[in-house]
């Protein structure tokens, strides 16, 4: 009994000796599974270089290592990344990628996805921009903005050339940022009705087609009622407000004579497309005198602007505006002459004594 003891002994001790040699032998876990479904697909092309890299692994708990580039085997651009997505920078346009995804698991076991490959688009021109902004209705002479737009692909800088409709086209102007809205101003010299059409081009030179067309209609849009020349107006206490008369001397003068109480009410009518007319009285002989006042459109077409003068030459301004604020015509009278009520100078107009 005491030699089988002493031979279980010397068993446990051989063995304790062989394992502090070679270590306590070691399980092996599984390999994670091989990564799959790459978006874009094996052998793409025409991809956007915008494009974020995707697949599947099918397990949890991984990390994984990305390789990207454009060369094969491509470099290692991230490590233990626990996503199945990689956001790469902007790529180059027209250029074949390669890319490979390593998944690792806890246990220290990767197992490596093979080479996948795809080729970016080739540049191309920007979308076809639109007319944003910009009124449908103004009057001759006056400068009017208009907004364009046209995002392109690749996100290259753009131009943007206007054909005005009234054989008139403009140079490619910029370039503007991705996205970037454009505004650009033209006047009409004549009435009519015009089409308006823009294009965009890229930095590359690649250009888009003409928009769709703006449609704008070139009239007077404001018109002064009163202040006509050559009439001589009363005006007595805002209960009478008349033309008394027509004098040809004046009107060769582009004036009217204006004989008030103190006051005098400017009248002029709109278009549909005035909202607001602002009206400013200017004294011609001293720059520092002048005084506006804004109508707004509550009686239909109707606007009325209210100064309180003295003796002097005028001028009256009336400036319309459409609903978004836009100035859209300007209406002027060159001269108002005008008078405080004296009976002596009505006495000389009626050719007394």
């Amino acid at each position: 009994m005491k030699k089988k003891c002493i031979q279980y002994i010397v068993c446990v001790g051989m063995l304790l000796t062989t394992f502090s040699t070679i270590g306590i032998p070691y399980v092996s876990a599984d390999a994670p599974v091989e990564p799959s479904q790459p978006l874009p697909a094996q052998s793409s092309s025409g991809v956007t270089i915008f494009i974020d890299l995707h697949w599947t692994c099918g397990e949890a708990n991984l990390t994984y290592d990305v390789y990207l580039g454009t060369e094969n085997p491509p470099p290692l651009v991230v490590a233990n990344q626990s996503e199945t997505i990689y956001k790469p920078n902007r790529l180059l346009i027209n250029t074949t990628y390669f890319w490979q995804i390593v998944a690792h698991n806890s246990q220290q076991e990767f197992t490596e996805g093979p080479i996948w490959s795809f080729a970016t688009s080739v540049d191309q021109p920007p979308f076809q921009p639109n007319v944003l902004q910009g009124p449908t209705a103004a009057g001759p002479g006056i400068s009017l903005n208009f907004v364009t737009v046209a995002p392109d692909p690749e996100g290259d800088q753009v131009y943007y050339q206007w054909n005005w409709g009234d054989g008139n086209t403009s140079s490619w102007l910029g370039p503007y940022a991705f996205g970037e809205h454009a505004e650009t101003a033209h006047e009409w010299v004549e009435n009519g009705s015009y089409d308006i059409k823009v294009r965009a081009k890229d930095v590359y030179g690649k250009e888009s087609d003409w928009s769709s067309v703006y449609h704008i209609s070139i009239t007077p849009q404001i018109h002064f009622m009163n202040l006509k020349p050559g009439y001589v107006y009363l005006n007595f206490f805002d209960l009478f407000n008349k033309a008394y008369g027509y004098i040809y001397s004046l009107d060769l003068l582009g004036m009217a004579l204006i004989i008030s109480t103190g006051g005098f009410t400017v009248n002029a009518t709109g278009s549909d497309a005035v909202n607001t007319v602002v009206f400013e009285m200017a004294n011609r002989f001293f720059i520092d005198e002048r005084w506006n006042t804004t109508s707004n459109n509550a009686t239909g077409h109707s606007f009325q602007g209210y100064f309180t003068l003295t003796n002097g030459l005028y001028e009256t301004t009336a400036s319309a505006y459409d609903a978004n604020g836009r100035l859209i015509d300007r209406a002027t009278r060159q001269y108002v002459l005008y008078y405080v009520w004296r009976f002596n100078l009505i006495n000389q107009l009626l050719g007394g004594k």
